[in-house]
């Protein structure tokens, strides 16, 4: 766990979690700049918590062990609570598919939120 300070002034508090993983300055620093990014633009994010886990699978008949990374993300906003999960072979593709994932909920939201403020903007007008 973690205090993370991005662009807009802020604090973010993260914590990362690894299941089967030892979490490495590596996965840390990926986290941060992949989260950074999204989160630079948003002014209330109250936490955010990841959770990384690695399983094995074994491959019929051939033998070969696979594995497969899963990531996931909860994103605590005030009113809100944004989830994306992922998976992928290799840990970092996981992040990054979590945070596309986490991109899109937030678009989704501000345009959500966007159209709510309008209707009020309207009812006030009329």
């Amino acid at each position: 766990m973690f205090d993370f300070n991005f662009m807009g002034g802020g604090t973010m508090h993260i914590a990362i979690r690894g299941h089967h993983l030892a979490i490495t300055p590596a996965i840390e620093e990926q986290i941060t700049e992949q989260f950074s990014k999204i989160t630079q633009h948003l002014d209330q994010v109250c936490s955010m918590h990841v959770k990384l886990q690695k399983d094995y699978r074994l491959k019929s008949r051939s033998h070969i062990v696979l594995e497969i990374h899963h990531a996931e993300v909860i994103l605590r906003v005030p009113g809100k609570e944004l989830v994306a999960k992922a998976t992928a072979d290799d840990m970092y593709q996981a992040i990054h598919k979590i945070s596309e994932k986490l991109k899109r909920q937030l678009a989704r939201q501000k345009l959500t939120h966007n159209q709510l403020a309008n209707k009020q903007l309207h009812k006030l007008v009329a």
